[in-house]
């Protein structure tokens, strides 16, 4: 059972997550600071667990929240309270924190979405240094979740992400190596950094096999398959 109508949600439509709610309904923008939008997760979230309590729960928080010094906006906060009602509320969840997610290259708000659209639009944006952003591509979170809910035991809280740590400038000069452009961008003195210990997740993704090439190189690769197929739709 799929919660949810968005690109993540849509990645889960054919999935093979047997007896399992997948909820991807929740506040994906870390910058939201609308209560309207907190509670209406909160009580589709409440009511979700209530009604599907035989099923495999699973949700989607932020990989900020296993880095214990990053500031916790009220965004973070959000997300601190809903692992909390599910760690309270389900005997059988399975919480997956995910960093820079990207899919298919649409007008999005979030990073790796950002700098695309600023860049192929001529539109000027800053980059704060020094910045560091992990990333996931949304069939891997799938894949990830698939295996996870298929050979691993509930109650659970994982990251899922590249091992590999880009800084925000390395993703911009990826996006113009790419589309062979440059960007408009002006760089910014901010520091926004956090570390994310990996291990258990590169040994699960070792042990299952599981068709995931994590690494420097991870970001590039996939950046280009997704505008190779931007450039096969447009003919």
């Amino acid at each position: 059972m799929i919660i949810g109508n968005g690109q993540l949600a849509n990645t889960f439509k054919n999935s093979i997550c047997e007896n399992a709610v997948i909820f991807a309904s929740g506040v994906s923008d870390s910058n939201c600071t609308d209560e309207a939008k907190f509670n209406r997760e909160r009580q589709l979230l409440i009511s979700t667990l209530h009604t599907h309590r035989d099923k495999k729960f699973v949700y989607f928080s932020s990989c900020a929240l296993s880095a214990e010094t990053y500031p916790r906006n009220k965004y973070y906060q959000h997300k601190e309270e809903m692992e909390s009602l599910i760690r309270e509320s389900s005997q059988n969840y399975y919480i997956f924190r995910l960093p820079q997610l990207f899919g298919h290259l649409k007008k999005h708000k979030t990073l790796v979405n950002f700098i695309y659209n600023a860049i192929v639009s001529n539109t000027a944006f800053k980059v704060y240094r020094p910045a560091y952003r992990y990333v996931i591509e949304i069939d891997d979170t799938r894949l990830l979740v698939e295996n996870y809910l298929k050979f691993s035991e509930p109650n659970i809280t994982i990251d899922l992400a590249n091992s590999y740590r880009y800084n925000v400038e390395e993703i911009v000069k990826t996006f113009e190596l790419l589309l062979g452009k440059k960007g408009i961008y002006e760089l910014v003195e901010k520091v926004d950094v956090y570390s994310l210990d990996l291990h258990k997740l590169n040994e699960f993704v070792k042990e299952h096999s599981i068709n995931i090439n994590f690494g420097p190189n991870y970001l590039g690769e996939k950046l280009k398959t997704k505008i190779d197929e931007l450039h096969l739709d447009s003919q």
